[in-house]
């Protein structure tokens, strides 16, 4: 057996360039294959990194219906006594933290100009370790209760051209129910503007203190949601307190409905799930293209050695071994392809994570669409694992020896006569 071992190493350097040749197409396949693994996990961890700190925190609780009409922010569905709420959602394991906060339609009018934009009224206490708007200011200063002021994202801000320090009118829409619309206008100072990294946050939302909101559109103290935050992202953790707010919720006096960041994320989770299909895809393309260049090789390999594997033969070698000594040639063919791109692959993927690979060069259209499929903006980061390196490794490995055994078996099949004779 280690004689074979040796031989078999030995055969694969015999021709040079044949080997290099196929050395470079397993190792560059599987290193694309390790970056796009890695690339697309990481895309999709800042994604929901993104939803989680920028929009929906683990949990909201909303009054029973909201869900349902939630994109027309229906201001006739409440919470009432948003206090009691959260004293019984602060006694749950795992919560870190609970706030009140008021989703608004609103619009924002300088001069001849008008946007509209999503108003998001908070406590300025809690939020920051709910959120992290206050974290990603990069102008100015964080909201304070009692404030005639408001925060505001840096695309909206430039879209419509305002700075720290401006003042604008607010268009506060308190209801959208058929023939009873109705709105209030208020001039705000832009206190801060905020780059969160989520591009649609930063495109479409403005900041306020709740008592703003509670004076504008006559809340009365009332909220449309209560948002609860975790110490954990794991989905057992997530769905426990769920399922531990909802029990406790069981007995107030309002009928109340509790939902994960999953259900508020539900277009970017189907993306996301059509995306590891065609990852799926893209895997076994890769290992194709790796399997061809083996079989390639061992199938050369077979037909300029017919008279060795008659030698071979003749001296007494059963067909088993030369069936071995082949899949043994492409297992170490494999093996070594699979290293030079696990090698290569986790460099760049390592860059990658490090650094970032910035959408820029696709252009400003092809940054637009982007975002508007993942909530990441400006910067594409990877996520290496050494699961992701072990796996495409012993992937690679499997397929290079599953790839020699039909050159193996033709080999091990030659007549020891015929191949003797072979020119």
């Amino acid at each position: 057996m280690w004689t074979l071992v040796k031989l078999a190493f030995r055969n694969i350097f015999r021709f040079k360039r044949r080997t290099f040749i196929t050395f470079s197409a397993v190792s560059v396949g599987l290193a694309l294959l390790v970056i796009s693994i890695t690339l697309m996990n990481g895309v999709d961890k800042q994604s929901i990194s993104n939803i989680i700190n920028c929009r929906t925190s683990h949990i909201k609780i909303f009054k029973q219906g909201y869900f349902d009409k939630r994109d027309e922010l229906p201001m006739s569905l409440t919470i009432a006594d948003a206090d009691a709420v959260k004293k019984l959602v602060k006694s749950i394991p795992n919560v870190t933290g609970v706030e009140s906060r008021v989703l608004f339609g609103a619009s924002l009018i300088k001069g001849t100009d008008e946007l509209p934009c999503l108003g998001v009224a908070l406590e300025p206490a809690v939020d920051p370790s709910m959120f992290n708007t206050k974290q990603s200011l990069v102008e100015g200063e964080w909201l304070t209760e009692g404030d005639e002021k408001m925060l505001i994202g840096r695309n909206l801000a430039r879209d419509i051209g305002l700075k720290v320090g401006d003042q604008v009118t607010v268009r506060m829409i308190s209801s959208t129910e058929g023939e009873s619309f109705s709105w209030n206008a208020v001039d705000l100072v832009i206190k801060g503007i905020f780059d969160s990294g989520d591009p649609t946050v930063d495109s479409s939302r403005v900041m306020v203190p709740m008592g703003i909101a509670d004076d504008g559109l006559g809340m009365e103290g009332q909220v449309t949601e209560v948002v609860v935050r975790l110490n954990s992202e794991e989905d057992e953790v997530v769905q426990a307190a769920q399922a531990a707010i909802t029990k406790v919720l069981t007995g107030h006096d309002e009928t109340l409905e509790v939902h994960t960041w999953k259900d508020l994320a539900g277009m970017f989770l189907m993306i996301s799930e059509m995306k590891t299909n065609r990852q799926a895809m893209i895997i076994m393309i890769m290992l194709l293209i790796a399997s061809l260049g083996i079989i390639n090789t061992m199938l050369m390999a077979v037909l300029e050695r017919t008279r060795e594997i008659g030698m071979m033969s003749a001296m007494g070698m059963k067909s088993s071994e030369i069936t071995l000594l082949f899949v043994l040639e492409g297992g170490f063919i494999g093996m070594i392809g699979s290293f030079l791109g696990c090698l290569l692959g986790g460099l760049t993927a390592w860059y990658l994570e490090v650094y970032g690979w910035s959408m820029s060069f696709m252009g400003e259209t092809m940054q637009k669409i982007s975002q508007s499929i993942y909530p990441v903006k400006d910067v594409f980061y990877a996520d290496l694992t050494p699961g992701i390196l072990i796996i495409t490794f012993v992937f690679g490995t499997l397929v290079a020896i599953l790839a020699g055994l039909y050159p193996a078996r033709k080999a091990a099949k030659l007549n020891p006569v015929d191949a003797l004779r072979h020119i």
